[in-house]
């Protein structure tokens, strides 16, 4: 918040934390390519992102090896714009066309106050020389399938079907 009360254009405008001391797990429901969420309701948006060699370029970060994308800031007008700008700050790169992929609803805060992700695919337009201050630690670039096979995030399924999905609408587009 800035000293007038109102957010700052960087901060995230549905912030999340890790623990949820007594609630389940997010229940997590991918409702495809067609569904069209207000952008009101948009929480975050990711990319996969993919070199002219078939690489996914990744994020490395706390966590692991994982897709560029993050929480949708106030500045942001669009979940286009969100995925756009994490794929600036955690692994430095322009990305050619946006193509949705996947629309996911959550219900991280509750029954009654459904949230979405969103999931696109691009082509790298240009990697970005890499310096020191950004969201990551680093980007790495790996075959898919060498990705998939390493990924040790707790949705690993999840996981396949974005990538999966990311690249059958790349080259059907």
């Amino acid at each position: 918040m800035t000293a007038a009360g109102s957010p700052a254009a960087d901060e995230d405008r549905r912030p999340t934390v890790r623990s949820r001391p007594g609630r389940g797990p997010t229940r997590l429901t991918c409702l495809g390519r067609e569904a069209r969420p207000a952008f009101e309701a948009v929480t975050s948006a990711s990319v996969v992102a993919v070199d002219d060699d078939g690489r996914l370029v990744l994020a490395e970060l706390a966590r692991g090896l994982d897709l560029p994308g993050g929480h949708v800031q106030w500045r942001d007008t669009s979940p286009e714009e969100t995925a756009r700008r994490e794929a600036l700050e955690e692994i430095r790169a322009e990305l050619g066309e946006l193509t949705l992929v996947e629309v996911i609803e959550s219900d991280y805060f509750g029954p009654d106050d459904l949230t979405y992700m969103i999931i696109y695919v691009a082509r790298v337009h240009r990697l970005l020389p890499w310096t020191d201050g950004h969201e990551s630690a680093g980007r790495v670039l790996l075959p898919p399938a060498e990705f998939l096979a390493g990924y040790r995030g707790t949705r690993p399924g999840l996981m396949r079907h974005l990538v999966t999905s990311a690249l059958a609408a790349l080259s059907a587009g």
